[in-house]
C-alpha cells in the first residue's frame, strides 16, 4: 500500500470512503455560531470534526485505510507514527476490526493521548522529540517486523476518508464562500479541497499552519518551547497532500502559537467547547485577520479536542489575566498586628475574592516591612483598576505582577 502507486484523489474515491466507512462512523455536525459570528462580523459555521469517537477527524482516514488492507495484512497488523489523533484513530478502528497494532510517539506527545492509545489496546513507544523522529523509527519497525505502515497523510485513501468531511459539509450548507482548514501533514486539507473542486464551487480555501513550523530544522535552544499545537506541529506537508494543496488551496498562512492559545480559550468562552491547540489553528487564522475581508460566509474545521488538561488549566488561567479576572498584586505593609486585616477588608470592600496570598519577610524591600502578594479574582478590567485605586488611595503602592 504504497503512496508513490498513485497520483491523486478524486471525488469519486472520496464518494467510495463516504460509503465505506459509513456503516462505522455517524456524520459530524456543522452549526452557526451566533457568538463568533457576532464578534468577528462574519457569517460563521464550524464543522465539528472533534466529535467523533477519538476526539479528532483522523478516524476517517484511518478507517478508510484499515478497511481496505487484505486479511493477509490485517494478520500481519499495523503500524503508525504520531503525536496523537492519528494513533488514537489507528488504535481505535484496529481494535474493533480485530487488527494487532503498534504506535510510534513523540516523547513531547500529549500525555491523555499517550494514555488512551494505551487503553484502546496499542503498543505503544516513544521515540524521538518530533513526529519526523517517529515517524522514520516506525518505518524501520514496519520493515523489521512486516507491519502494514499506517500514515498519517501522505496516502491516497487517507486524504480521501478526510476528505469525506468536505462532502459531508457540501450535503449540510452549501452557501459558503470560504472554507478554513488546520494544516499539518495536509490529509485533511488536501481531502476537503479535493472535496469542494470537485464539486465545482469557486470557494476560497485556507490553510493554517502554526508559526512554530518555521522554526524546526533551526538550531534549538536548550529550552525551546513546545507547540500549543501539537498535532500540525509537522516538519514537512505529506508529497501527496502537497500536490493537491498546490493545485487546489488559495492560500497557506502561519499564526502564531499565542493566537492559538487565545483561539482554544475562545472555543471555551464562545461556543462551551474543548478543542485542541490543532484543532483551533482554523480560529487563530481569523483572529489574526488571515482571511480576506470580502469572504463573509465561512467554515471553520474544529478537528479535535484531545488536549492535555494541564495545558488546558494554564490556557484558561492565561485567558483569565489577560481579560482582567486574574490580578497578582504585591504591596508593602507595617509588619505588625492588624495590618493585613486592614488591607484584607479594602480588598472585600471592592468584592474581589482572594485565592492566593504570600507573605515575603526577610527579603522586604523596606526594613519593618512585611511584602504580601495576593491573586485575586476580579470581574474584569474595569473592576480590577477600582481595586488598585481603592489600594492606593489607602496609603499603599500596589504593583501588579
Amino acid at each position: 500500500m504504497n503512496a508513490s502507486k498513485h497520483t491523486s484523489v478524486t471525488i469519486d474515491d472520496i464518494r467510495e470512503a463516504q460509503k465505506r466507512i459509513a456503516p462505522y462512523l455517524f456524520k459530524t455536525p456543522l452549526s452557526y455560531s451566533h457568538s463568533l459570528s457576532r464578534k468577528l462580523d462574519r457569517d460563521i459555521f464550524i464543522k465539528w470534526d472533534n466529535k467523533l469517537r477519538t476526539g479528532s477527524f483522523k478516524e476517517r482516514g484511518a478507517l478508510n485505510f484499515l478497511l481496505q488492507l487484505s486479511p493477509e495484512e490485517k494478520n500481519r497488523g499495523v503500524i503508525a507514527a504520531s503525536a496523537g489523533n492519528h494513533a488514537l484513530a489507528v488504535a481505535w478502528h484496529a481494535k474493533q476490526l480485530g487488527i494487532p497494532c503498534s504506535i510510534v510517539m513523540p516523547t513531547t506527545a500529549p500525555l491523555v493521548k499517550m494514555k488512551t492509545s494505551s487503553s484502546f489496546g496499542a503498543e505503544v513507544s516513544l521515540v524521538g522529540s518530533a513526529l519526523h523522529e517517529s515517524y522514520a523509527h516506525a518505518l524501520e519497525l514496519a520493515d523489521q517486523s512486516g507491519q502494514v505502515f499506517v500514515p498519517g497523510y501522505d496516502h491516497p485513501h487517507i486524504i480521501a476518508g478526510a476528505g469525506v468531511s468536505g462532502l459531508e459539509i457540501l450535503e449540510d450548507w452549501d452557501d459558503f464562500d470560504a472554507v478554513v482548514v488546520p494544516l499539518g501533514g495536509g490529509g485533511l486539507l488536501a481531502g476537503i479541497s479535493r472535496a469542494i473542486r470537485g464539486s465545482g464551487k469557486d470557494t476560497y480555501l485556507l490553510g493554517v499552519r502554526s508559526q512554530w513550523t518555521k522554526e524546526m530544522g533551526k538550531p534549538k535552544a536548550q529550552f525551546s518551547p513546545a507547540p500549543i499545537a501539537d498535532g500540525i506541529a509537522v516538519k514537512d506537508v505529506g508529497a501527496l497532500p502537497k500536490e493537491i494543496i498546490d493545485s487546489d488551496v488559495n492560500k497557506v498562512v502561519h499564526v502564531e502559537e499565542k493566537t492559538i492559545a487565545t483561539a482554544i480559550t475562545s472555543y471555551l468562552h464562545e461556543e462551551r467547547t474543548v478543542v485542541e491547540g490543532a484543532g483551533a489553528a482554523a480560529l487563530a487564522a481569523l483572529l489574526e485577520d488571515a482571511l480576506p475581508k470580502q469572504y463573509q460566509r465561512l467554515v471553520l474545521l474544529a478537528c479535535g479536542s484531545n488536549i492535555d488538561l494541564n495545558i488546558l488549566a494554564r490556557l484558561i488561567q492565561r485567558s483569565q489575566f489577560k481579560n482582567g479576572q486574574l490580578l497578582r498584586v504585591r504591596v508593602s505593609v507595617p509588619d505588625r498586628p492588624g495590618s493585613l486585616a486592614r488591607l484584607t477588608q479594602t480588598i472585600s470592600e471592592q468584592a474581589a475574592n482572594v485565592l492566593e496570598t504570600y507573605h515575603e519577610r526577610s527579603f522586604s524591600a523596606e526594613p519593618g516591612n512585611v511584602e504580601i502578594t495576593f491573586l485575586l479574582e476580579t470581574r474584569d478590567e474595569e473592576h480590577k483598576g477600582d481595586l488598585m485605586r481603592s489600594l492606593a488611595s489607602s496609603g499603599l503602592h500596589p504593583h501588579e505582577l
